[in-house]
């Protein structure tokens, strides 16, 4: 759903007013799999699949029918593409985010539900752990557990709160006695 802009929408109300029907939402999704207009099939990669009267789609080279739903996150859900729409647009609209039990009293559905579409949402947003600390890294009261080591940082520590990061010897706090790896 990389091509579906939900800050054209002002608010809520211009969202769902927008996409009000189960075809638009499906048109939606259908043009921002297959911008050019050549439908590939989920199954086996072929271009130039047929639409059929039902609004499906039939592979012509391995027979397979297919919805445009298939190979998304939005593939055998019950839950109507109107809700999916709204939780996408509240999630991208919340700074600090939203928690499943506030997306399951918006969207009317179980708390269940909202933690699973949470989980399928965040999918598509890129995420890369790449990036490693390096140096010093500062932090208010942290617990850091590695395996059965436990150590805490104490608030009432009377040392700055930073952490040496080094692949070599795991993590160190700078003044303190907190060690994980080798000594040294």
């Amino acid at each position: 759903m990389k091509n579906v802009d939900f800050s054209r929408f002002n608010n809520i109300i211009s969202l769902t007013s927008y996409f009000n029907t189960k075809e638009k939402c499906q048109q939606a999704i259908i043009d921002s799999r297959w911008s050019d207009g050549d439908v590939v099939c989920p199954y086996c990669g072929e271009h130039h699949c047929s639409k059929r009267s039902d609004g499906r789609f039939r592979c012509n080279h391995c027979l397979k029918n297919f919805s445009c739903l298939v190979g998304t996150i939005f593939e055998n859900t019950k839950l109507p593409l109107i809700k999916w729409f709204v939780a996408m647009y509240l999630i991208s609209s919340h700074k600090k985010g939203i928690s499943s039990h506030q997306l399951s009293r918006d969207l009317d559905i179980t708390q269940a539900s909202a933690w699973y579409m949470l989980q399928k949402i965040r999918l598509l947003y890129p995420q890369s752990d790449a990036e490693a600390f390096e140096g010093a890294v500062e932090c208010d009261e942290v617990y850091m557990r590695q395996g059965e080591v436990e150590a805490q940082i104490h608030e009432n520590a009377p040392y700055p709160r930073s952490v040496n990061a080094d692949q070599d010897s795991g993590v160190r706090h700078d003044g303190a006695h907190l060690h994980r790896g080798r000594e040294g």
